[in-house]
């Protein structure tokens, strides 16, 4: 990778993985919204702003660039609140069209474009890349489609396209409405907690695990492969809840079991298998949950001491 565009830039992922690969000595054209100039990274990359609806300014964005890989990160929707927003979501078909599109026409051969666990929520297996679709949402149903959408076009475009299955992501930073925030915040301000059963078997991985495997996937990601992306570690999520509950209030009492699962389902499951992008880029992921979310709780304690200055 010599020239590299990121679109998303802005945001979670986006701006940590531009500042990666700006300090591995890679070109960054840094790709989003004018509404996320203040939290990007014009300081290390060339920033520009862009709606991805603008196919023709895109086109010649990565062709000025001359980028050879694209990260395909901006995604509407990604917080859970926002997940069943229908509209919301099938508009990143057209930009997922519009980025490739894109791509072929400026001479950018490889894509990079994180899909989702939660494609097969519920197929009951380990998550390989090779199950059958079972969304649970309609974020998952639109990544799923996105992903059969992503793999013809690039294979009737001769594009090189690594479509990536990431598990659930956390760290420093990711302040959405996720379950690992909603504890972590709750439990700070003394709050009771509800929960389902938890009983999940669930795989998280540190924000800075996977930026190396985006780095790693573009550099030595095999020509249309599937990646699923995680920590290779798969416990019950209410492990991680009580994990958190340890460090921060021993004493507390946690709601386990107050909630029905979704709409009346049985739990989803996120277990990946990364054995493919553990063989094929040379991959190992670093941080166990244990430190990562000690660093994610000093985060959040950080933000609630400012708060309350």
């Amino acid at each position: 990778m010599k020239t590299v565009a990121v679109t998303g830039a802005g945001g979670f992922i986006g701006r940590r993985l531009t500042r990666y690969l700006c300090q591995k000595g890679i070109r960054v054209l840094a790709l989003d919204i004018p509404a996320c100039e203040d939290a990007c990274v014009s300081d290390v990359a060339n920033f520009k702003q862009l709606d991805l609806s603008d196919a023709e300014g895109l086109t010649k964005a990565l062709a000025d660039a001359n980028a050879d890989v694209c990260y395909h990160l901006a995604w509407a929707g990604v917080s859970t609140d926002i997940k069943n927003d229908i509209g919301m979501q099938m508009q990143n078909l057209s930009w997922l069209i519009n980025v490739m599109t894109a791509c072929r026409e400026s001479g950018c051969r490889k894509i990079i474009i994180p899909g989702s666990a939660s494609e097969y929520a519920y197929c009951g297996e380990m998550i390989t890349g090779k199950n059958t679709y079972s969304p649970g949402d309609a974020y998952a149903a639109v990544k799923a489609a996105g992903q059969v959408l992503a793999q013809w076009y690039a294979d009737n475009k001769e594009l090189d396209l690594n479509w990536l299955l990431i598990g659930s992501v956390y760290g420093p930073g990711r302040n959405d409405n996720n379950i690992l925030t909603y504890t972590i915040k709750a439990l700070f301000n003394n709050e009771k907690t509800k929960f389902s059963k938890l009983e999940q078997m669930w795989d998280y991985i540190y924000i800075d695990d996977l930026i190396e495997a985006l780095y790693l996937v573009g550099n030595y990601g095999k020509p249309g492969a599937v990646y699923p992306v995680g920590s290779g570690i798969a416990i019950p999520l209410r492990e991680y809840i009580e994990k958190i509950k340890n460090i921060i209030d021993p004493e507390a009492q946690l709601g386990i079991g107050l909630l029905p699962y979704k709409d009346g389902c049985k739990p989803d499951n996120s277990v990946l298998d990364i054995s493919a992008l553990c063989d094929d880029t040379g991959f190992a992921p670093k941080v166990p949950f244990e430190t990562g979310i000690q660093k994610t709780i000093q985060y959040f304690k950080k933000l609630e001491n400012n708060n309350g200055t």
